[in-house]
């Protein structure tokens, strides 16, 4: 019933776009039938590394079990749960799922295009993380977006939308009568908007921020009759109320349209706006994030003694990174364990699957320069030391006698002082002879007074 429900639902809802590279469902989005807001609407490239959000957007992961499932093909009812890899070395996994339940894809292919959902694993209903996956051109306009005002944007719509448009409702063309006629589609090109970034402040004078968003290309797609079709491209189009303008779906079918639509950049808003200066946010501090310089960001030293231990783990990374470990140069592949050279069977150097660094039961073998990248970044450069117990201890002896020494320093003069005050007054010292008689005259009053 619940495969069932989703495909239902499917049929009706419109695939909503989202911002490139950040494939979560946004909380403020409406999730209705109606307003066709049931899916989100993912771009993906041939190669690409492709993550998907079982979560919202900013948000974290509340724990609970789930499972993914996919739709090969939409016009086909039922899903089937998403296959991951399992190898010991997460390097090797093409598709798998992290701690957060984020389904990641790599070197995405063709095959991989299709409806992804996740649901918790008890089968009840859960948040809508639903995902139309789509493999588009790379194109290299996609770089070179328009930029401009709201105002701005009105002329790039004259520019690149009515002409094409106005082929969609009037032209003639074999292609553009097909889809009308044959196909029962009207197709229109619109802009989806993506969410607001932060107000850019830094660096520029007083009351003169400005904030950005992104408008995709979108063909939307109302269809006027259901008919059947074997062909799994056309099912597609029959199925999904929008597509991306550089679908290679709609360049397999239809290519003198795609030849016009996958040519039309996104645009760029420009808006003014007050804020404050953040440089980590506004990426200012790009020498480490653009890969673009030979120091790390993080530095630091240990001084470990034998047979101890040492965690580490990259700092600003997530699950979804790809983190890489390295040891004077030499990758530590995760998942493996680098056996002692000197043949011993316990690893000594351990890299899990979670990026973690161990060092365990150190040696001198173990010194050396450790360096950790976040996605090609140069983050942190740790220099590890191994001393020997027995140099550590002598140390310590070294140490503990000289406390031994500032305190005797500072006791013994005092002490001598004190032994030459005693020996000046010697004479006013009392006699063992005199304490006797004192002691007796004491005794002697004592009885008296009881008496």
């Amino acid at each position: 019933m619940i495969r069932m429900f989703l495909f239902l639902f499917l049929l009706n809802a419109v695939c909503a776009v989202n911002e490139i590279h950040r494939n979560c469902r946004d909380r403020d989005r409406l999730i209705e039938n109606q307003k066709g807001d049931l899916y989100t609407l993912v771009d993906a490239t041939h190669g690409q590394k492709l993550t998907l959000q079982c979560h919202y957007c900013d948000e974290n992961d509340d724990g609970r079990p789930k499972v993914w499932y996919k739709v090969d093909d939409i016009g086909n009812p039922e899903p089937h749960e998403v296959i991951l890899d399992m190898n010991n070395n997460s390097t090797e996994n093409r598709v798998e799922v992290n701690i957060e339940h984020s389904l990641t894809v790599n070197n995405f292919s063709k095959n991989d295009t299709g409806l992804y959902y996740c649901q918790y694993y008890e089968g009840e209903e859960s948040e809508k993380y639903n995902y139309l996956v789509d493999l588009v051109y790379n194109e290299d306009n996609v770089t070179n977006m328009e930029t401009g005002n709201f105002s701005g944007w009105r002329k790039y719509y004259e520019v690149y939308f009515v002409p094409v448009n106005s082929l969609f409702s009037h032209s003639e063309g074999t292609e553009f009568k097909n889809v009308r006629e044959e196909m029962k589609i009207e197709m229109e090109i619109v802009t989806q908007w993506g969410p607001w970034g932060i107000c850019e402040v830094c660096g520029r004078p007083k009351n003169e921020g400005v904030r950005k968003k992104t408008g995709f290309c979108r063909i939307k797609m109302t269809h006027k009759s259901s008919s059947s079709s074997q062909n799994s491209d056309e099912r597609f189009l029959k199925n999904a109320n929008e597509i991306a303008c550089r679908s290679q779906i709609l360049g397999r079918l239809f290519p003198g349209i795609s030849n016009l639509t996958r040519i039309i950049p996104n645009f760029i808003q420009i808006q003014s706006c007050d804020g404050t200066c953040n440089p980590d946010a506004e990426g200012l501090n790009k020498g480490w994030k653009t890969g673009k310089t030979a120091a790390f960001k993080y530095r630091k030293t240990f001084v470990l003694a034998e047979k101890s231990h040492l965690t580490l783990v990259c700092p600003e990374s997530t699950l979804e990174n790809k983190v890489i470990w390295k040891k004077n140069g030499k990758v530590l592949e995760a998942g493996e364990s680098v056996v002692p050279p000197n043949g011993e069977d316990e690893p000594r150097i351990i890299v899990d699957t979670f990026n973690t660094l161990y060092l365990v039961g150190v040696e001198e073998s173990e010194e050396g320069n450790y360096t950790c990248q976040v996605d090609d970044i140069r983050m942190q450069q740790i220099i590890v030391y191994v001393i020997s117990k027995s140099r550590l201890l002598t140390q310590a002896f070294v140490r503990h006698m000289m406390y031994l020494g500032l305190v005797l320093s500072l006791t013994l003069p005092c002490y001598c002082a004190g032994l030459v005050i005693a020996c000046s007054r010697k004479r006013y010292f009392k006699d063992y002879q005199k304490l006797k008689e004192e002691d007796a005259e004491s005794r002697g009053h004592r009885w008296m007074k009881f008496v």
